[in-house]
């Protein structure tokens, strides 16, 4: 994922273009590029006029077939008194006598396929989708991930990974020790190893993950198997890899990790079970995001588009000096 300030004008079309050359690159047709130009430009200017700590995040997607891209606008606040109100044609929330571009939120939600907002007084988050973005609308399970690099850094160690393995959907998060591009291309293989063990069991991934990361600089993992239908969800962790999970009543409980490095450690992590049920969610961030007992979200975030749910916890629980990597899982009601 691709992090674009905008704290002063330039940016905005520095956002723009850099959208469109990703765009190219993937193969986004000419009539998407077209509205995602408008797109990240209306965010941009709506970003710098009426917020603080703006920010773009560029998601690309790219399948043999189709191309989409995510493009997540974040701010600092002050956040919207009312977003029904902010998504009419015409809203603004320039002064008088200040000039605003197009029609606000009402224009980007008519060129978008998909929009989704969140706003408190600790910032607004939304997120739009051009084009085919693969995430599916349907199915069990509600999944979306976000990996910033360390600012400075073009790529990192963080990385995720999310398979349907017949009754179940198996998650991945890994660290890998240190950032750049040595740390990236041991997260890859990582990575590869959680994918090519498709089928196995989670004890058997967690072999499989650990023998391929065996040499490397090492890392922290999480992984999870969550049922389809069950009420049991089995975990795997090794490192500082932080799971939660969120009941549909609003409870909260951790995920235990064990001590250690994946492809160092000789002892294999202990699997912990815990309730799973409809409405629940799964939250995992590496340490490159706070922890939320201080100042926790309100609850009404965790209502909203998981896509959404995950920026908004980058934004507000980033440090700033490390990669940021966090994946949501929700189970459809």
């Amino acid at each position: 994922m691709i992090s674009l300030p905008i704290l002063e004008t330039s940016q905005i079309g520095a956002a723009r273009r850099r959208a469109l050359q990703e765009a190219e690159t993937i193969g986004l047709a000419e009539d998407d590029r077209d509205r995602l130009a408008l797109v990240v430009t209306e965010a941009g200017t709506n970003l710098l006029r009426h917020a603080t700590g703006g920010e773009i995040l560029l998601c690309p997607h790219q399948g043999k077939s189709t191309a989409g891209m995510d493009v997540i606008a974040l701010d600092d606040g002050p956040g919207l008194p009312n977003v029904e109100a902010a998504m009419a044609d015409g809203f603004t929330t320039a002064g008088e006598g200040e000039r605003s571009l197009g029609s606000g939120l009402g224009a980007i939600a008519r060129m978008s396929d998909g929009l989704d907002i969140y706003s408190d007084s600790r910032g607004t988050t939304l997120t739009v989708s051009i084009g085919k973005t693969g995430r599916p609308a349907r199915g069990p399970m509600e999944t979306a991930g976000l990996i910033v690099p360390k600012p400075g850094f073009d790529a990192g160690g963080d990385i995720y990974g999310i398979r349907k393995d017949g009754g179940a959907t198996m998650i991945m998060l890994m660290d890998v020790l240190g950032h750049g591009p040595t740390a990236a291309k041991d997260a890859e293989t990582g990575l590869a190893a959680f994918l090519a063990a498709k089928g196995k069991s989670l004890e058997d991934t967690e072999i499989f993950v650990a023998d391929a990361m065996a040499g490397s600089r090492g890392a922290a993992s999480l992984i999870v198997e969550l049922p389809h239908g069950g009420d049991r969800l089995r975990a795997l962790g090794l490192g500082n890899i932080k799971g939660e999970i969120i009941s549909a009543d609003g409870s909260r409980h951790g995920i235990p990790s064990s001590p250690g490095i994946v492809g160092a450690s000789t002892r294999r992590p202990r699997v912990t079970e815990h309730a799973w049920g409809k409405g629940a969610m799964l939250l995992l961030t590496t340490d490159g995001l706070k922890g939320g007992e201080r100042f926790p979200e309100p609850s009404a975030l965790f209502f909203r588009d998981v896509l959404t749910i995950a920026a908004t916890l980058y934004k507000r629980r980033r440090r700033g000096s490390d990669d940021s990597g966090v994946v949501i899982a929700r189970a459809r009601q």
